[in-house]
């Protein structure tokens, strides 16, 4: 293999990777929603629904960078991996706070 197809190919897999953390946000944001509507909309409820937001975001930046890479715009990767990681904890600390806010009921 030469070298510029060993780079195309690890392209196509961080691309690919992207997508699925891209996925995975989504499918845990559609969670949380379900949440936010099974508490009928409760202030507490804003917790998860902030939480969804961010990941939201972070699905967003995925498929962004998923699409820079299929284009071969490559770049750096830096200031995504920074947002994700930021945004990441935010969504870890918001859902935190909610299960300590809200604690599950006994039975």
């Amino acid at each position: 293999m030469t070298d510029s197809t060993e780079l195309r190919l690890a392209a196509e897999r961080t691309a690919l990777s992207w997508r699925r953390t891209c996925l995975a946000c989504l499918i845990v944001d559609l969670l949380l929603l379900r949440l936010v509507v099974a508490e009928k909309w409760d202030p507490a409820a804003l917790l998860p629904g902030i939480a969804s937001l961010v990941l939201l975001s972070v699905a967003a930046l995925g498929y962004r960078r998923s699409r820079r890479l299929r284009l071969d715009a490559g770049g750096s990767a830096t200031g995504t991996l920074g947002a994700v990681a930021i945004a990441v904890t935010v969504a870890a600390l918001v859902i935190a706070g909610y299960v300590i806010a809200r604690p599950i009921p006994p039975g």
